[in-house]
């Protein structure tokens, strides 16, 4: 018999891990049998299946990071060898800076459905759903889930602040999914406007994607109850939190790891190391030891709630080349591909940091230009740069600076991150 989703959350930490031993088993198994990449990995380091038998087991199979993973697709495209179902039986293949390709099947649905439902989300309440609709599986996936539920949503995506103050009033939205500091910013758009957000508006929760500073004026100065949830693609919502706020209980059928980046060896309960996610239940896209590039560290402790999972208590910051900004990854080979088509440019370097503007703090990206020939157009050379940066890394640029040869060194990172903490 089936165990449920509810069931499992309460199970004894012994059973919880036997039961993913067993899934894990199979997931292996079956990603050998049927993804080229996964048959190619086992071999590499010679490794068969059948001698996973148990979480430390993991250790035996190298970490897949994000940039091997768009590296594979890149030299075996479209999934490099990870996909173990024909193409043409995808109800959707999205798209990521990198290029990255992604899927998602009915079992993603599934388990980002219980999510929802653990937050109260139910017939009844007009949500807005402020996740990006164009490429990446966010708010189609969100979407999806709640539709298929009987719950009404509002595809507002990112951006338009004075529309969603709007929507938000009209409809009397009632829950917010989206990224906290966008809905601080609405909400600051709204008293603005001339309202008073907690007597005007009719929002009581939100499904916040990432920890951010204006978290605790949410709740505390609006009254809007946030729950924090960990998600990263291609593997879904990884972890979420219960309602003791207290760190993000790892979901059902993921296995979360904190590990040596250096090393991929597993790391004890409040070590810091990267988060590195399998899932034990996908059928079209198996996701084995998929690094995340964050950095984070768990905790074993038991939860009042009484869910017994281990719980991700937060992420402190990033690894490897990748950088996370506006809850986009900003890779360097991206802005080197857009780089070589502008021959008037010597170097150029992508600065992120972090800026107050009012009485939020956002991500701001200054754009560092060394020019081949200072007389070139510089307004008109921007704009075309601009441009093509935004539809390939799908970010803007917040500021420029024309600087003299020779300020930014030949071995810069085309992306500094200055940003003291990583906030959404």
């Amino acid at each position: 018999m089936a165990i449920s989703f509810a069931e499992r959350e309460r199970m004894p930490v012994e059973g919880r891990e036997k039961y993913l031993v067993e899934r894990l088993r199979w997931i292996c198994q079956y990603a050998y049998e049927n993804a080229p990449a996964y048959r190619k990995k086992f071999a590499e380091v010679g490794v068969d299946p059948s001698e996973i038998g148990s979480l430390k087991d993991l250790e035996k199979i190298p970490v897949t990071t994000r940039d091997e993973f768009i590296e594979q697709q890149r030299q075996n495209p479209p999934f490099g060898g990870f996909l173990a179902v024909p193409i043409g039986n995808l109800k959707r293949i999205y798209v990521h800076p990198g290029p990255q390709y992604e899927t998602l099947g009915e079992a993603d649905i599934e388990h980002v459905g219980w999510v929802l439902q653990k937050l109260g989300i139910k017939r009844g309440d007009i949500v807005i759903n402020a996740l990006a609709y164009h490429l990446v599986p966010a708010g189609l996936l969100v979407d999806d889930v709640l539709t298929q539920q009987g719950i009404t949503v509002v595809p507002t995506g990112f951006g338009n602040t004075d529309l969603q103050v709007q929507i938000m009033h009209n409809l009397k939205a009632t829950v917010f999914i989206g990224f906290p500091l966008f809905l601080m910013t609405i909400v600051k758009r709204a008293e603005e406007l001339g309202y008073d957000f907690c007597r005007d508006f009719s929002l009581k929760r939100a499904l916040a994607l990432g920890r951010s500073t204006v978290r605790k004026s949410l709740e505390e100065d609006y009254k809007i109850s946030t729950r924090e949830v960990y998600a990263y693609l291609p593997v879904g919502v990884a972890a979420c939190e219960c309602e003791q706020k207290d760190g993000m209980h790892i979901e059902e059928d993921f296995i979360v790891e904190i590990v040596d980046p250096a090393t991929g060896k597993q790391l004890g309960p409040g070590e810091i190391g990267e988060v590195v996610v399998t899932t034990t239940f996908s059928d079209i896209l198996p996701r084995i030891r998929f690094g995340s590039g964050d950095l984070g560290f768990c905790t074993a402790e038991p939860c009042p709630c009484g869910r017994t999972s281990n719980r991700l208590v937060r992420i402190v910051g990033r690894v490897g080349e990748a950088v996370k900004i506006k809850g986009m990854f900003l890779h360097p080979s991206e802005v080197e591909d857009v780089v070589v088509r502008f021959p008037q440019i010597s170097r150029f370097q992508a600065v992120v940091a972090h800026e107050r503007v009012k009485e939020r703090v956002k991500d701001m990206v200054t754009g560092r230009f060394e020019l081949v020939d200072e007389a070139v157009d510089r307004e008109r050379l921007f704009d075309s740069f601009h441009s093509e940066f935004q539809s390939r890394c799908r970010l803007r640029i917040d500021k420029v600076e024309f600087v003299p040869k020779g300020t930014i060194p030949e071995d810069a990172k085309r992306v500094e991150d200055r940003r003291e903490e990583i906030i959404l």
